[in-house]
This record gives structure tokens, C-alpha cells and sequence, in this order.
């Protein structure tokens, strides 16, 4: 598509451009042979390229495998390094580094040849041939280590699979074996490089910690040193668990009290309880009283006097000397076994006093030591302080150490544990080249030149005015100029696409295409138009702010011809009156068909709301017609009529609106409209006065010419009256407005351009 003419899919003859395809598929199939001929000819200049890869596993560093070794799992603490995503990336880019590169080139000795070395001579046929052009020759005052080590990393490739732990290392080259080895070499001085770092790593470690040790160790000595000294001048000596000896001493003194205390008061409450059942003359059910031997045996005997006294009071009177005697006895017994209960009872209160003895000296001995912590604070204080450095000095040492054991341990076992790096695959000579493939990419680049050279055709085929549909070959492209006329508003959408015109009776030129409409264009001034007027036809004469009136159709075709310039768009032309539609159809015809006499396309549009219109008068059917194309109901090539004997189109005014009450689409209105711009080189609208005024208004004025049917002198009266800023009740500017006079009165004042209109009052 052209900036000049947007054309639909509907319009496209897709028949034309199959033709057109199919004339320059021989020449567009020699081309492609030709260029796929000449790209075979190429790679064949060009060495063949063969690829060799090494894959690696990078695999955590330990002793032992997980993969074998059962008792391990995937959370082992065994494991020394995480493996994930950053950590293979970072193998990846470690591998790509200048240091590993320029190894690899001083081992290979690759700046010793040619592929790698352009001063040395080129390598293929293409590139001698290109040198002598000028074009890949060696920079000047670059080291031949330099130019080994940029074609390295230009044929160096090293990739991670997503998800992963496989690195794999392509190397390119023209020799199949030193592609193969120098893959394998990169893997192998990588891995090296890994172990000797660990080593590298481990004893600059050692080397940085003994000293260290070294220096701890006499400060914890000394520091511990002080501490003991300080202890033995400030008489603070530990106690057990850690502890000073006062504290200790303090400690086990409360404890002492504690028990002495319960002790006492067991003692007085034993005593208290004796004293009383004493009192009570009972005290023989004491639990001491009752654990004593002697007065045990004491009350056995005086339970056997009883008995007795009780055995022969049935056979004696009391004073029988052997009663006496046993009374006597019972008597003594009784007096022994007091004496030993009091003697009991005095040893509890004996007990309770020697309690409190003791729980009062426990009390005095307590005082005294905290006398003396109170005293002892600030060296106690400070012999603290001097502990908890040496402390601090000792754990360091310690940690050193164990560090530094763990180090050793690490350097000797990474000798024997596999290093990071694994490699699963090592890389082999290919036999097959990887570049160039001659006859693939010939076949692609004679494929892709025909499609391109096809596409190229059908392209300038829609460019071409000559596959529009509806349009004949040969037919002059018109609207060369006419984006320049379009005004900037939005393209309008109908309801269905505007499909190309096909009429009845002749083939019709028609490009459906969105109108975009121009700015206000000048019309030739009245000189021009008089002038196109012919010697037979009189010129237009009319007073200052007047209507200019013509008499003749003639006069009238000449008027609106000398409206429209060549290379633009269509000149619309709206005719209305309070006229017949027998009259207005019978003037509109007239003055189309003197248009079209001078060579111009014309269509004559019928607009009318209600069905009636000038159709049927000038002997056409009404319907399909512009209503039934407003409404998507029916396409041009439904509805383009011819009139009989001439070269005007014609399109019926159709059923009307449905609702003639409602406003009227506008942008199905222009969009129509605009189509017609396009093809056409004059479109005159045909209506009476109140339709005219609604179209009018819809479309906001968009017409370069208005004329008004005069048919008597009340009308000529009302015309004259508006002036000529007036149309249809509308105040315009920029549209040429005539007065057609059938009442035989003439004047000629040509008006302006489509332009604005605004509502009168």
C-alpha cells in the first residue's frame, strides 16, 4: 500500500496477483539459483571447522562419595561446599579467564600457527582472497600472543545445562586433533589449578597462623602468671569448683547454720515436751524415756512387785512382813525410775542449750567472713579482671591451634580426595565439520531469496493500482496528492468492510478506502471559472456578498469543474432546493452528464431519508442503495448503478433509515463518502432541503460546492437574502455556493473551498 491509497482486502484481485506471481517465478527461480550457486561456490573457500567437547561434573569436595557410600546422604555434614547455581557459574567464567587462556596458548604453542596466527598466512582460499581486498589482514603492532589468545576465546566456548552441575567445553578449529586436544588440555590445567589452589590456599592459612600462635601462646602464659601471683600477695586462694576460698567458706558455713538451727529446734521442742509430761507424771511414754535400757529393766521389775503384792493380797493381810516388804520394793522401784526419767529429761534441755551454742558461734564465724570479703573486694575485683584475660588468651591459643590442625589435616588428605572438577567425558577428533555446511545453506539461501524475491513482487503488485479490483489495467493511478487533502480526524468504521464497485453496465475504478479529510483547500478564483466557462457560456455576475446565480447547465458543470485540480481527490458537490424530485433529478442528471462529457468520473448520489428520491425518476430501482450501505446491508457493487446513455454512476438514495428521528452515523457517512473521494473525480449529492440539512450537519459541512435549485422568486428572494456566507441554515467558509436559476435570471460570484460551518443563530 501506497501513502496515496489505502486498499482494503476486499478490493485486492487476488487473481491478477497469482498471475504476476506466477510470470516472474522463472526469473525469480534462476536468481535463487544463481545466489545458492554463489554461496556454494563461497563455502567451498572456506576451511571446514570441526568441534571437540569435554563435559565436567563439578562435584563437592570429600573423600567420599555419595553416590557409592550408602551411609552418606544429601545432607551429610561431610560435605564441605554447597554446589549451586553462583558456584557453577563461577566455575564456568573461571574457565573463560585470561590467565587459564594464556597458559593454553604458551602450552599449545598456538601462537605458532596460522589459525590462531594471521601473520603467518591465511588459512583458506576466501581468506587470502578476502586479504588481498584488504579486508581481515592482521592488525598492525599486535603480539603474535595477542592474536593467539583472541582467535582462543573466539573458538572457546564453555556452557552450564540449566538445572545442573555439567560444564561442557567446545573448542572450534580447522584441525579436528587440536580441537580435540586443546578441549581436553583446558579441562585438565583447570582441575589442576583447582588442586593447587586448595594447597596454595592452605598454607598461606598456616603461614599466617603461626605466629600467631606463637605470640598467644607466651601472652596466655604470662597473663596466667600475673593472675597466680596476684592471688598468693592479696591472700585470695580458690576453693573448689573454681571458686575463692572465702566464698567457699561462706558457703558451707550457711549451710553448717542451717543444720545447727533445725538441730536447736528439734532439741528445745523435744526438752519442752518432756519437761511437761514430767509435770503430768507421764513422761514414761517418751519416745527417749522408752529407748532407755535402764529404765526399761526398772519398769519390767516394778511390774513384777506388782504382780506379786496383787497374788498374795488374796492370802495376807498388809501387814504381813512379806506385804511389806514387796510395798517397800514397789516403792523403791518407782523412785529409780524418776530419777532416770529426770535425769532424761535434763539431758534434752542439755541438748537444746549446746544447740544454741552452736548456732550462735556458726552465726559469729559467718559475720567475720563476710568482714572479710567486704575488705578483700577491690583485689578480689582485680584478681578477676586478670583471670578473665588470661581466660581470653587461652581460648584464642586454643582455637588457633585446633585451626591449625585442621589445616594440616586438609593439606594432607588433598592429596588423596578427588578435586572438584570431574570430567565424565573427554573430548575426541570429529570427523564430520560443524562449518561450513555448503549444500544446506545453499538450499537456504536459494529458498530464502525466492520467498523474498515473491514477496517483493506481490508487494509491488498491491502497490500497483493495476490489482485493485474493480479498477482496469492501465487505468491512470489518481490521488497522488490526496493525503495532503485529508483531514486529520480518526478512520471510521462500518459495519462491514466497503468491498470494490462493480456496476451493472461498466467496469467502475473504486479503491475503498478510509477518508481522511483535508484541510480547507481555495478555489480558482472567479477569473479562472469564467474563463473555463467557454465563449458560449456567459459568465457569472452577482453583486458583493451575493449568491452567484447560473442560469445553465453548462455554465453550472463548468463552475464545479474548475473546483476540482488535477492529482486530488474527489470535489463533492451537495444539490438541494425546495424543488420536485422530478426537478431535481432531471437538473442533477444534467449537469452530471455535462461533467462527465468532459472527460471527469462523476457518481450521483441519491440522498434521501424516507426512500423517496431521484432514483426511480430517472428510471433506476431505489433500493439497495446508500441506506442499505450505511447499515452494512449491501456493497458498492450492489448498489452502483449507471445512468442510461451516459458515463455517470449512480447510487440510489435505498429504504431509508429505519428511525428517521435518530442522528445520523457520521462515521459511516465520511467513511462512504471518502470511498468515493478516492475513485471519483466529482461526487454530487443529490437531496431536497431538509435531508440536505441533516447530511449536511452530520458530516459537519465536509463539501467544496453547495447549490441551491431556484425555481421562483420567493426562493431567488431567500437565497439572496442568506448571502453568500449562508448554506442550508448554516454560516460557511471555504465552499463555493452557486444558485442554480431556472427562473431565467443570471449572476456569477464564485465562492471558497471546502471549509467550516456553524449553526445559524
Amino acid at each position: 500500500m501506497t501513502s496515496s491509497t489505502l486498499t482494503r482486502p476486499d478490493d485486492i484481485d487476488l487473481g491478477a496477483l497469482w498471475q504476476v506471481a506466477v510470470r516472474s517465478l522463472p526469473w525469480l527461480a534462476l536468481v535463487a539459483l544463481a545466489l545458492g550457486a554463489a554461496t556454494y561456490a563461497v563455502l567451498g573457500m572456506v576451511a571446514p571447522r570441526y568441534v571437540s567437547e569435554t563435559q565436567l561434573a563439578i562435584e563437592s569436595k570429600s573423600s567420599t562419595n555419595p553416590f557409592t557410600d550408602p551411609s552418606r546422604g544429601a545432607g551429610s555434614d561431610n560435605v564441605s561446599v554447597r554446589m549451586d547455581r553462583e558456584a557453577i557459574n563461577t566455575h564456568v567464567r573461571a574457565m573463560m579467564s585470561t590467565d587459564l587462556g594464556e597458559a593454553i596458548v604458551r602450552e599449545m604453542k598456538l601462537a605458532e600457527r596460522a589459525e590462531f596466527n594471521g601473520a603467518l598466512g591465511p588459512t583458506d582460499r576466501l581468506t587470502a582472497l578476502l586479504r588481498r581486498i584488504g579486508i581481515g589482514v592482521p592488525r598492525a603492532g599486535e603480539s603474535p600472543e595477542d592474536r593467539a589468545l583472541d582467535a582462543y576465546f573466539k573458538r572457546l566456548e564453555v556452557y552450564s545445562p540449566k538445572e545442573s552441575r555439567f560444564i561442557g567445553i567446545r573448542f572450534t578449529s580447522i584441525d579436528p586433533e587440536l580441537a580435540a586436544a586443546v578441549a581436553n588440555r583446558i579441562a585438565e590445567t583447570y582441575r589442576g589449578h583447582l588442586a593447587r589452589q586448595s594447597l596454595i590456599e592452605t598454607d598461606e592459612v598456616q603461614k599466617a597462623i603461626e605466629p600467631k600462635i606463637a605470640k598467644l601462646a607466651e601472652e596466655a602464659a604470662a597473663a596466667e602468671a600475673t593472675v597466680e601471683k596476684f592471688r598468693g600477695e592479696a591472700n585470695i586462694f580458690k576453693g573448689g569448683q573454681q571458686t575463692g576460698l572465702n566464698e567457699q567458706q561462706l558457703a558451707e558455713l550457711n549451710a553448717e547454720l542451717s543444720r545447727v538451727t533445725g538441730t536447736r529446734s528439734e532439741a528445745e521442742a523435744r526438752a519442752k515436751q518432756a519437761r511437761e509430761m514430767q509435770a503430768l507424771g507421764s513422761a514414761e511414754t517418751l519416745a527417749d524415756v522408752q529407748r532407755s535400757p535402764l529404765i526399761q529393766s526398772l519398769v519390767q521389775s516394778r511390774v513384777r512387785v506388782e504382780r506379786q503384792i496383787s497374788e498374795l493380797s488374796a492370802a495376807l493381810l498388809p501387814g504381813h512382813p512379806r506385804m511389806r516388804q514387796l510395798v517397800a520394793d514397789l516403792k523403791g522401784l518407782k523412785s529409780q525410775i524418776d530419777a532416770e526419767v529426770a535425769k532424761i529429761v535434763d539431758g534434752l534441755a542439755k541438748e537444746a542449750k549446746v544447740a544454741a551454742l552452736r548456732e550462735e558461734a556458726i552465726q559469729k564465724s559467718i559475720a567475720d567472713i563476710k568482714a572479710r570479703i567486704v575488705t578483700a573486694g577491690p583485689e578480689e575485683a582485680r584478681l578477676r579482671s586478670l583471670e578473665a584475660d588470661a581466660r581470653s588468651k587461652r581460648a584464642e591459643l586454643d582455637r588457633l591451634r585446633a585451626q591449625y590442625e585442621a589445616n594440616r589435616v586438609r593439606a594432607d588428605d588433598a592429596r588423596t580426595i578427588p578435586a572438584e572438577a570431574h570430567i565424565v567425558s573427554g573430548a575426541r577428533p570429529s570427523s564430520t565439520p560443524v562449518f561450513p555446511k555448503k549444500m544446506q545453506t545453499a538450499l537456504l539461501v536459494a529458498v530464502a531469496a525466492l520467498m523474498i524475491g515473491f514477496a517483493l513482487v506481490v508487494t509491488r503488485g498491491l502497490l500497483s493500482d493495476a490489482h485493485v479490483a474493480g479498477k482496469p489495467a492501465g487505468h491512470p493511478p489518481r490521488g497522488g496528492n490526496r493525503d495532503r487533502r485529508r483531514r486529520d480526524r480518526a478512520q471510521p468504521v462500518l459495519p462491514v468492510p466497503v468491498p470494490r464497485i462493480a456496476p451493472p453496465k461498466a467496469p467502475l475504478p473504486m479503491t475503498a478506502t478510509a477518508k481522511v479529510d483535508p484541510p480547507p483547500r481555495p478555489v480558482a478564483p472567479l477569473e479562472a471559472a469564467n474563463a473555463n466557462a467557454g465563449p458560449e457560456q456567459p459568465a457569472a455576475k452577482h453583486a458583493a456578498g451575493s449568491v452567484p446565480e447560473i442560469a445553465s447547465h453548462e455554465a453550472m458543470a463548468a463552475r464545479i469543474g474548475a473546483l476540482h485540480k488535477s492529482g486530488q481527490t474527489g470535489t463533492r458537490t451537495l444539490l438541494t432546493g425546495a424543488a420536485d424530485v422530478f426537478s431535481l433529478a432531471n437538473e442533477a442528471a444534467d449537469i452530471c452528464r455535462r461533467l462527465a462529457a468532459d472527460g471527469a468520473s462523476v457518481i450521483l448520489v441519491d440522498w434521501s431519508l424516507n426512500g423517496s428520491g431521484i432514483a426511480e425518476p430517472l428510471g433506476a430501482p431505489a433500493w439497495p442503495g446508500f441506506a442499505e450501505l450505511i447499515d452494512g446491508r449491501a456493497r458498492f457493487e450492489d448498489v452502483v448503478r449507471a445512468l442510461h446513455d451516459s458515463e455517470v454512476h449512480l447510487i440510489p438514495c435505498g429504504r431509508g433509515v429505519e428511525d428517521a428521528d435518530e442522528p445520523l452515523d457520521s462515521d459511516s457517512l465520511n467513511f462512504l463518502l471518502d470511498a468515493l473521494d478516492d475513485v471519483y473525480e466529482h461526487i454530487v449529492v443529490v437531496a431536497r432541503a431538509e435531508p440536505a440539512h441533516r447530511l449536511f450537519e452530520a458530516i459537519q459541512g465536509r463539501f467544496d460546492c453547495g447549490i441551491t435549485l431556484v425555481i421562483d422568486e420567493a426562493q431567488r428572494a431567500r437565497v439572496q437574502e442568506d448571502g453568500n456566507g449562508s448554506f442550508l441554515g448554516f454560516d460557511v467558509e471555504g465552499i463555493a455556493l452557486f444558485a442554480l436559476d431556472r427562473c431565467e435570471r443570471v449572476a456569477r460570484t464564485p465562492a471558497r473551498g471546502r471549509g467550516k460551518l456553524a449553526r445559524v443563530g
